[in-house]
């Protein structure tokens, strides 16, 4: 799934994204080197995005995907999940 910047509507753990549902979901086992919570798509079809990597303040992480960076911000309190790009990442193209 290619992911775009801006404001979605978060529910729970989930955002809506353009007809997609994504999910902030938990490991069920702590795995060395791999951050507790991770982003999936759960609809229309189960999808893999990434790990999600705590950044500081709570409800914040940074995750790569396709070769993208971004910083994901949950506002549980106003019901929404920001998407930002930080930067491509460098070395393969």
């Amino acid at each position: 799934m290619k992911i775009k910047e801006g404001t979605y509507t978060l529910e729970g753990n989930k955002i809506f994204i353009e007809g997609k549902q994504l999910a902030v979901l938990e490991r069920k086992k702590d795995i060395e080197r791999k951050p507790k919570n991770y982003l999936a798509v759960l609809f229309p079809k189960f999808e893999y995005i990434s790990g999600l990597f705590p950044k500081g303040e709570k409800g914040k992480f940074v995750f790569d995907t396709k070769k993208e960076l971004f910083e994901l911000e949950l506002l549980e309190g106003e019901g929404k999940a920001v998407l930002k790009k930080l930067e491509p990442i460098q070395g393969e193209t």
